[in-house]
């Protein structure tokens, strides 16, 4: 018997099958990874960014959590540098394993589902808003409470330049002794229900991938603003905005060639990707942008 669906899951993957009978998606092109994940002698990590190109040429991103598990699992099914295991593959099939509580299965769901959202939104040649700064275009007030999700050290000293109070929720004891080491000056902690008191949150799109969005909606009554950030965010966002998501902050890569080679290389890719913010003001929701125009 299968893993039940969690109702966020369930919700994404419903909206993929029907968007897929208008719109039947193509094979997968290739799965990328960056190159010192595919190296046996290169020192694990803690975590990296993953791709997968479909035969259109859309992409879609999803953050990898689990350190040394990809070279485990490119050791395991005999997977070399340069092949391509997902390669003609069904990304709508490999999208249903976001159902899963397997880390590593619902990381390459996450970037199918970005990589079908890609897809359609370059079929109907939708072009998502720029986003104006790196907080996903909230902007910040004296007097405002900012509640951060997972860490963004280079947005510290933006937020305390706004005169903005500060606090950060991690998921781990060992993160929240480290960033305190760099930053202590900030409230870092593990606690979601230090949250309780913030009017703005901006939390990371890894809260996806371990299904902690709704634990963290509900942690935040009080927020007027909720942000939804990060290269993992490029999905249809209808589910996240009907469960209190004001905003969403996802990367588009633009320029397939060059982000094939800094992958292959071990490059920054961000030259490569453009950041994009949807509001749940303006969104038309995925019914309205399939609807066929006068």
């Amino acid at each position: 018997m299968g893993t039940p669906a969690t109702p966020l899951a369930k919700e994404l993957i419903d909206q993929l099958d029907a968007i897929a009978l208008a719109h039947p998606p193509p094979r997968i092109a290739g799965l990328h990874v960056p190159a010192d994940l595919q190296s046996p002698s290169a020192r694990p990590r803690d975590a990296a960014f993953c791709a997968i190109e479909l035969e259109d040429g859309a992409f879609g991103l999803s953050y990898l959590l689990l350190g040394d598990t990809v070279r485990q699992w490119m050791a395991r099914d005999n997977v070399h540098a340069g092949t391509q295991p997902l390669r003609g593959r069904c990304p709508l099939e490999l999208a249903r394993r976001f159902a899963t509580h397997d880390g590593l299965d619902r990381a390459l769901a996450l970037a199918c589902i970005n990589a079908l959202t890609d897809s359609v939104w370059r079929r109907l040649q939708y072009d998502p808003p720029a986003a104006d700064n790196s907080l996903g275009d909230i902007a910040l007030q004296p007097g405002d409470h900012l509640g951060m999700i997972g860490f963004f050290p280079p947005l510290v000293r933006q937020v305390q330049a706004t005169q903005a109070e500060l606090t950060v929720v991690e998921l781990s004891d060992d993160m929240v002794r480290r960033q305190q080491a760099r930053f202590p000056g900030v409230r870092i902690t593990t606690d979601r229900a230090a949250l309780a008191h913030c009017n703005v949150v901006v939390g990371t799109s890894t809260m996806l991938l371990n299904d902690t969005l709704d634990a963290m909606l509900a942690a935040a009554p009080r927020a007027r603003r909720f942000a939804v950030i990060g290269p993992s965010a490029g999905l249809w966002p209808d589910a996240l905005f009907a469960r209190g998501v004001t905003l969403l902050g996802g990367t588009r890569v633009v320029d397939g060639d060059g982000f094939r080679k800094a992958m292959a290389s071990g490059d920054s890719w961000s030259g490569t990707a453009r950041k994009f913010a949807l509001s749940a003001v303006d969104w038309p929701g995925w019914k309205g942008l399939l609807a066929p125009r006068a």
